[in-house]
């Protein structure tokens, strides 16, 4: 599909290189800026961080070259969250499933949250065309997305650790699966939500040009019109092939809820 060219700044137009461009440094950063903002996750979930990717397979990255001290620091921030996984994994030892599977439960509850968040700024960002909003709003929820992600991961290993605190946990093979099908159906959720973001920029973008194109001539383009329908005709594919990985997910957790209720019952 042709990228419809971006109007001039002076129209609020927004600019899809700049967006792509945000969108692929915030996959190659993982969100681990030194200055990471992680204050929508909560106090359990803060000390946790793991490198996600929230652009579509599409995007293509463009970041510029890391220098040798900027690449010494992103090695000693992953070898200091990998130390504080270790140490919370060893807490972890001693919890029963209920407790687990109630980390995992509440990290969903503020998954959804951090969604809203990200759809609420990305419809602000749409109503004013100022896309200078947009890198704040990406590193805001790639950070949260990132540690409530690792999270989960962190939890999903306490299940798979045969000492003597693990050996009555029942089913831990069907947990362990369940748990990763959740991560794996919410990696897609948030590819999707990407793709869907860029899809929305390009048609505010095709919007704007064809008002543009009605106020210079007083006649709308043939190939604008075509091009506004199918990015509309785009946008509802993305959202319905959400909606369908959104049922996944509540499959998921659906069974592991049965399992904690099983589990509170004994």
């Amino acid at each position: 599909m042709t990228t419809p060219n971006a109007p001039a700044p002076s129209q609020k137009g927004i600019d899809i290189r700049d967006a792509i461009s945000i969108l692929s440094t915030r996959a190659k950063d993982g969100g681990n800026d030194q200055q990471r903002d992680v204050s929508s996750v909560s106090d359990d979930m803060k000390r946790m961080g793991q490198t996600l990717d929230i652009s579509g397979d599409d995007v293509a990255a463009s970041s510029p070259a890391v220098d040798d001290k900027e690449e010494e620091r992103h090695q000693a921030m992953k070898r200091e969250r990998e130390r504080r996984a270790d140490e919370i994994r060893s807490q972890l030892k001693s919890m029963g499933v209920v407790d687990l599977l109630g980390m995992i439960f509440r990290a969903q509850h503020e998954r959804v949250a951090t969604y809203k968040l990200f759809e609420e700024g990305l419809s602000t960002i749409l109503a004013s065309g100022n896309i200078s909003n947009y890198p704040t709003l990406c590193a805001k929820v790639t950070a949260s997305f990132s540690v409530l992600s690792d999270t989960i991961n962190t939890v999903k290993s306490s299940f798979t650790i045969n000492d003597g605190a693990q050996q009555k946990q029942p089913n831990k093979k069907d947990i362990t699966n369940a748990i990763s099908q959740l991560q794996k159906s919410e990696g897609e959720k948030l590819n999707l939500t990407a793709a869907l973001h860029l899809e929305r920029l390009r048609l505010r973008n095709s919007q704007l040009e064809k008002e543009m194109s009605l106020v210079d001539d007083g006649n709308g383009s043939a190939s604008a019109d075509r091009t506004v329908e199918l990015l509309k005709d785009g946008i509802r594919t993305l959202e319905r092939k959400i909606g369908s990985v959104v049922e996944e997910i509540n499959e998921v957790l659906e069974e592991l809820r049965c399992v904690a209720a099983d589990e509170s019952e004994e």
